[in-house]
């Protein structure tokens, strides 16, 4: 399951992608689409699973529990307080 690292500090965040090949999906990407799947875990939590579609044709799925999910997105909120 896909797990999530929040970076609250943007000075801090993926220096490590200086010497590698990004794939950026900008604004002529397609959306990212994103489905619930009640008791998609094993333990009956709901789970979420994000698709990315990449430009070469080449599709990313990414899936981790709404509680996960709804964790990071709470403390990105508490932070900058929206």
């Amino acid at each position: 399951m896909l797990t999530f690292h929040p970076i609250l500090e943007p000075e801090e965040h993926w220096s490590d992608l200086l010497d590698k090949e990004v794939i950026y999906l900008g604004d002529e990407a397609s959306p990212i689409e994103i489905v619930a799947m009640p008791e998609g875990m094993l333990l009956g939590q709901t789970s979420i699973s994000m698709r990315l579609d990449l430009p070469d044709g080449r599709v990313v799925i990414v899936e981790t529990s709404l509680d996960s999910l709804a964790n990071v997105v709470q403390k990105i909120q508490e932070r900058f307080g929206e």
